[in-house]
């Protein structure tokens, strides 16, 4: 390490350093330059703002001095020159006090210009440099160069010359902003004391104005956080100078808006307790009312604090408002957590609120009030099935509520007898059907009550008068259907209820009954006509159940009408019959002529069936039967086919073959082509079959049955359709080994080689046939 340094120290030469003091006075001047102009008007600034010394003495004319120190070096490196010019200790003295701040940095030129010159020892300029700066008051580098150094032994120096501090418009701008941030510091200030005489009046126990002194407070912290925005403290450098001590006054206002809002938000967070806790002192001194309003407060701040709930249900139980201290305690009870001690409160309450309906109830009884009473008692009985815990006196609930009903269904009971007396039987039914249906939700206290049964026993026997007097006038004018209608109605009645029945209703009905009924068969027996035989089915069954209602089932005129309809109706069906067997009959004729008989037989087999089913209308089908029997043959074989062709559509190739050969032999026996049908042979059909697994399959078939010219010639031909050479080389091994076996037996002696090519037509998809082929040739002859 002492030697690295030592290298350092022996490489680093200084060969000049000189420290020197300048210093510039700077005031008012004549000069027409831009730089006096510039500082002219700073000067005015100054004695227009009153900017005196530091000892407090307002000059006649402000003026300043800059002073600095200038700090120049030359250093040998080896083969360089470092050239060093250093300002330091920049400052400026004499009028620059504001109000207890110095200017003095305001007051700095923006531009300082100097030459440097580099001097040899023979005091010749070796290099020249101009350079203008920024003055600052830390100090700032006016020359920093590295020269090579070529000569040796010279002694160098530093001359700077030419100087000159040059004051523009920016200096004039730099320092009025300086005085108004000045200005800016005594307002912000006088903010910061009024903002701490203001804090002082935010009271968070004033739980009535509590949201004002939020607002206020919420103000006062925007107003601290725009000053603290300003930053005073580092724009003005209070640390060091602060005539005000905005500094601790800020950090003092801070602190105390820091603990009122802890307060303030505190009280926010608890204020429903704050106000419960007002209430119940407003209530301990009896000021029920002033309680109710802060009770109202506390559970709008927290709809579910409970203990408030409990204390303005109190309130509203005092005050005669049974209903809302109900359903004020039923809440508390059933929707809320509560703590044991309010718990018990409310079940108190809900105890005295219950005796409070059922005294309620008691007084609505007494005065005939009896609806509202069985509402109050409702109430109560409510309350008990909502509260657990809460102990209740069924039996004067029971006896308050029996008194009530009774006095209900008995008012209900009395106002119908009225309206029936007046003969207004739709609003005597309806006030009775009320006293019914409240009967049957007070059964166990009306079980046993028939007045208003017996009441509309009444009320429907007057109907039940009305509505036969209805009939015998509609009777009279000859419009039996309208009759009829009102004689059925009242026959309802004389069904349903137990009063005394009319004999002649019965006589009457009938009489009323016989010329609708007639006008009902005319009508059936039109409709037969028709053919609207649904219809005509219909009419007669009803015409049945109008007989038997009526007692008109030996009415001779009736019968005879009635089996008119009757044979109407069994003619038309057996004429629908004939015309439905007529017309698959002839759909299967045509069918026979387009050859297509699997369909002409099913044509037959339906025509034949509509008739069986309609036999006792004797319809001749021996013509179908006929028909069928002539086809049977050609039906059958276009069956076979048929069936071929689906198995073929399920790969089911060899069942297909079988069935198709089988149709062959069935169409040769039957001598199918006397119906005008052609049959197709297997390697034709195959041959042009657009399923190519189908065709191969046909392949094997013919290989199989010792067909081998007709397997190759078909094969040939499946091949040239892109078929995979590759999925016959079995059955082109077969026919090569079946062909040269026959050959043999037979006693052929061309060459094997020639007699390859020619089954295999030369063709070099029938390779694997040819190879097959001459090895079979090949083995047999050996053996």
């Amino acid at each position: 390490m002492a030697l690295t340094a030592y290298s350092a120290e022996a490489q680093q030469k200084l060969l000049f350093e000189e420290k020197t003091a300048e210093t510039y006075l700077l005031k008012y001047g004549t000069g027409s330059d831009n730089s006096q102009v510039q500082l002219n008007n700073i000067i005015d600034i100054l004695n227009e703002n009153q900017v005196t010394t530091r000892s407090g003495r307002p000059p006649r004319k402000p003026e300043f001095t800059l002073r600095f120190e200038q700090h120049t070096q030359v250093i040998d490196t080896g083969d360089k020159l470092q050239l060093k010019v250093q300002v330091a200790k920049v400052q400026v003295s004499g009028s620059t006090d504001y109000k207890d701040f110095d200017l003095g940095e305001a007051l700095l030129p923006d531009k300082y210009k100097a030459k440097v010159k580099l001097l040899n020892a023979k005091n010749e300029v070796v290099q020249e440099y101009a350079r203008t700066i920024m003055l600052k008051p830390k100090g700032v580098a006016l020359l920093e160069e590295q020269i090579p150094d070529t000569a040796a032994n010279q002694n160098y120096k530093l001359q700077v010359v030419e100087e000159q501090v040059e004051y523009t418009a920016v200096d004039v701008q730099q320092l009025k902003e300086q005085l108004n941030l000045v200005r800016a510091y005594f307002a912000a200030d006088a903010k910061v004391l009024q903002a701490l005489k203001e804090v002082a009046l935010i009271l968070p126990d004033d739980i009535d104005r509590l949201p004002l002194h939020d607002r206020n407070l919420y103000e006062l912290e925007k107003q601290y956080e725009l000053l603290k925005k300003e930053n005073y403290v580092d724009k003005l450098n209070l640390k060091q100078q602060d005539p005000q001590r905005l500094k601790y006054k800020m950090e003092q206002l801070q602190q105390v808006l820091q603990e009122r809002r802890k307060a303030v938000n505190y009280t926010l967070a608890t204020i429903h307790e704050h106000f419960y806790n007002r209430g119940v002192s407003m209530l301990n001194n009896g000021n029920a009312s002033v309680a109710q309003t802060y009770f109202a407060k506390s559970v709008e701040a927290n709809p579910n604090f409970a203990p408030a709930h409990v204390q303005l249900a109190r309130i509203d139980l005092r005050n005669g408002y049974i209903r809302e201290a109900t359903n004020r305690t039923r809440d508390v009870l059933t929707r809320m957590r509560v703590d044991p001690q309010t718990e018990q409160l409310a079940l108190g309450l809900a105890h005295d609120i219950y005796a409070a309906h059922i005294t309620e109830g008691n007084r609505f009884t007494t005065r005939g009030e009896y609806q509202n009473a069985l509402e109050a008692y409702a109430e109560a009985r409510d309350l008990c099935s909502t509260i657990g815990g809460l102990r209740c006196s069924m039996q004067a609930l029971n006896d308050g509520e029996a008194r009530a009903a009774n006095g209900v269904y008995r008012a209900m009971v009395d106002n119908g007898k009225r309206l029936l007396s007046r003969n207004d039987l739709q609003e005597a039914e309806r006030v009775v059907n009320e006293a019914l249906d409240f009967q049957e939700d007070y059964d166990y206290v009306l079980h046993n009550a028939t007045e208003a049964s017996e009441l509309m026993n009444q009320v429907k026997f007057q109907y039940y008068l009305r509505f036969i007097d209805e009939g015998k006038r509609f009777l009279t004018q000859q419009d039996h259907r309208a009759a009829l209608s009102r004689f059925e109605e009242a026959l309802v009645l004389e069904q349903r209820y137990t009063f005394r029945p009319v004999q002649e209703l019965r006589l009457l009905s009938q009489k009323a009954a016989k010329p609708v009924l007639l006008a009902m068969l005319n009508e059936g027996y039109e409709q037969a006509m028709q053919n609207r035989l649904g219809n005509a089915r219909q009419t007669a069954a009803d015409a049945t159940v109008m007989q038997e209602r009526y007692a008109l089932v030996q009415d001779v005129e009736v019968q005879n009408k009635y089996k008119l309809l009757r044979e109407r109706i069994f003619t038309q069906e057996c004429i629908n019959t004939q015309a439905d067997y007529d017309k698959h009959f002839q759909n299967a004729e045509a069918l026979v002529r387009e050859k297509k008989f699997i369909a002409a037989d099913q044509a037959y087999e339906t025509a034949i069936k509509a008739a069986d089913a309609k036999a006792e209308c004797g319809i001749a089908t021996f013509t179908a039967i006929d028909g069928r029997g002539a086809i049977a043959a050609a039906a059958n074989y276009q069956r076979k086919l048929e069936e071929a062709n689906r198995l073929i559509a399920k790969s089911r190739y060899d069942e297909a073959i079988l069935l198709y050969e089988e149709a062959r032999a069935f169409y040769l026996a039957q001598q199918v082509n006397k119906y005008g049908l052609d049959h197709i042979s297997l390697y034709n059909f195959a041959k042009d079959h657009p399923k190519q697994p189908f065709t191969a399959a046909v392949v094997s078939y013919y290989a199989n049955e010792k067909q081998e010219q007709v397997s190759v010639q078909l094969l040939a031909l499946l091949l040239e359709k892109g078929y995979r050479t590759g999925k016959t080389k079995k059955v082109q091994q077969q026919l090569g080994q079946q062909l040269a076996l026959k050959d043999v037996q037979q006693g052929e002696v061309q060459n094997a080689k020639v007699l390859s090519l020619k089954y295999s037509q030369n063709n070099n998809d029938l390779k694997q046939l040819r190879k097959a082929y001459e090895k079979e040739r090949k083995r047999l002859a050996k053996g």
